[in-house]
């Protein structure tokens, strides 16, 4: 096992001292406060770029899990977490003498600036493709609820391997509901890979660098993991393991904790051998043909340097250094005058037409390039010798055990989903329970599982426009379905039954499978703060 690299982020655990901030608070059955001001998401963010580590607990977490050394690895793991409890208790104590003029500050702080008139958050880059709501900021997607009421609190939410790189997409009927439910959304894209730690730093640094601007102009409302598949998991490691990220609470959907073996089938015996050749891999020519479909999709006449790279990815049964010394840039130079003509009769002309439209299909194209440029990128680790996941399942079941310190926590599985860890995790996070509660034995853990009608993929259905195609769907399908015996809103007459709007948009729904997803929106909005 490689030992991975982590960026950095010192541990930093402020008491709220000022109305712009994110706090956990007390109210959703936790039985202390901790708040993280702005301050403290400022400070980590340039200390993240200092070169000190976010990881709480050292490495032998990961280490074997037998009882030998799991023993020795809790205690060390406890006694950190007494000095920070006890740190945390005495800045409590401390500031308790300005809890009221601050929390009436933070109450009057969204008011003056509720909205999306704030400069720093207003961004070019929103995404049009389907919902104006959407922006993009710092690489999250956010999405705002649709009244200027303080949201209810801020969902975090990671998708699963693959789609988590484009959310915003993959998941976006899903999140524009919860949105509608007076949530704030923030959609963290990542890139898949063996290296489960550092895709969790470099999550919480993308989180980091937006959580200010938001903190600024919402004030204080409490924080939420969300993530599906995948997703789960990696809250799952960043609420064990990266103190300076609180939570109030997580919902973890469809929580999957697979080796590499369990999930790629034959990974020793086919895969690796085919990728970790460099020359037959085909990591390369992937990379070439994803950098041309970039700048094509940017309204672009894709550029001599990455025509040349293309043309010196494609399998020759020639060295690598007689291909280049043939294909030179002189051979490959397009000539200005045939250049412009392209970009101005056919790409420009082509991308302004397929842009003017509500969908904005290149804009869709090249966020569905977020999720392409990951196999390239696996296929390189497997080539440089990965052959299973930091940390392994063992060792992330023993993080749950020993170092899962989220108070209020949501297990949501689906009868139908084989996939599913759900089960295992709720016995490692009451063994974290008992742990907590060895220190602290009147704290309170609120842990629930539940089970919903559907499988792995239902968090996914939905029209891949959101709202916005499902409104659109509704309204056609709909009335079409009223005319169908047994179905719609005809009674055992045939005769309407004067709820049609409401009943026709929910038979639709069912018909085309995503009413499960708001099944799963009902379920959250009930037990999420």
């Amino acid at each position: 096992m490689h030992q991975p690299i982590f960026k950095s982020l010192a541990v930093v655990v402020v008491v709220l001292r000022t109305a712009n901030s994110f706090q956990v608070v007390s109210g959703f059955g936790f039985g202390g406060t901790t708040r993280a001001s702005s301050t403290a998401y400022s400070v980590a963010a340039n200390n993240h770029h200092n070169g000190l580590s976010r990881i709480r607990t050292n490495t032998r977490l990961f280490e074997s899990s037998s009882s030998s050394s799991s023993s020795s690895a809790a205690s060390e793991w406890m006694e950190n977490e007494r000095r920070l409890e006890e740190e945390m208790d005495r800045e409590d104590s401390a500031a308790s003498s300005t809890t009221a003029s601050t929390t009436t500050a933070t109450a009057e702080k969204p008011s003056s600036s509720t909205g999306s008139s704030s400069p720093s958050i207003t961004n070019a880059n929103a995404d049009a493709s389907a919902d104006c709501r959407w922006e993009e900021l710092h690489g999250n997607y956010i999405l705002r609820p649709p009244s200027d009421a303080p949201p209810r609190a801020l969902l975090h939410f990671l998708g699963g391997a693959l789609l988590g790189a484009a959310p915003q997409l993959s998941y976006r009927y899903l999140l524009e509901r919860l949105s509608r439910r007076g949530y704030l959304v923030v959609a963290t894209p990542y890139q898949l890979s063996f290296d489960h730690l550092k895709t969790c730093d470099e999550i919480v640094g993308r989180f980091e660098l937006v959580a200010p601007d938001l903190a600024k102009q919402y004030g204080a409302v409490p924080v939420v993991g969300v993530g599906h598949s995948c997703g789960s998991l990696l809250h799952m490691l960043i609420t064990s393991l990266f103190p300076d990220t609180p939570r109030a609470a997580n919902a973890l959907l469809s929580y999957n904790n697979p080796s590499v073996a369990d999930a790629v089938p034959l990974f020793e015996e086919a895969v690796v051998p085919l990728f970790k050749d460099e020359r037959r891999n085909g990591s390369g020519l992937m990379k070439a043909m994803i950098g041309v479909a970039r700048e094509q999709f940017n309204g672009k006449v894709p550029s001599d340097e990455a025509l040349l790279h293309l043309l010196q990815s494609l399998p020759t049964p020639f060295p690598k250094e007689v291909t280049e010394s043939i294909l030179t840039p002189s051979l490959v130079t397009l000539p200005a005058p045939i250049r412009e003509s392209l970009t101005n009769l056919l790409a420009e002309p082509t991308y302004n037409a397929l842009s003017n439209n509500k969908l904005n299909i290149p804009s869709l194209l090249l966020q569905s390039l977020d999720v392409t440029q990951q196999i390239p990128k696996l296929i390189d680790e497997v080539q440089e010798g990965a052959r299973d996941f930091v940390p392994t399942p063992d060792a992330m079941s023993a993080a749950a055990r020993r170092a899962y310190r989220c108070r209020r926590t949501l297990l949501l599985q689906f009868e139908n989903d084989s996939l599913d860890d759900s089960e295992s995790l709720e016995g490692y996070l009451k063994e974290a329970e008992s742990v907590m509660k060895m220190k602290r034995p009147m704290i309170t853990i609120d842990l629930q599982r539940k089970v919903l009608a559907g499988n792995h993929l239902t968090p996914l259905l939905g029209p891949s426009g959101g709202e916005s195609w499902g409104e659109v769907l509704e309204e056609s399908l709909g009335g079409v379905l009223d005319l169908v015996p047994n179905v719609g809103n005809n009674d055992d007459d045939g005769e309407m039954d004067g709820s049609e709007g409401r009943d026709s948009a929910k038979a639709v729904r069912e018909t085309l499978g995503y009413e499960q997803v708001e099944r799963v929106v009902d379920e959250l909005a009930l037990s999420l703060p």
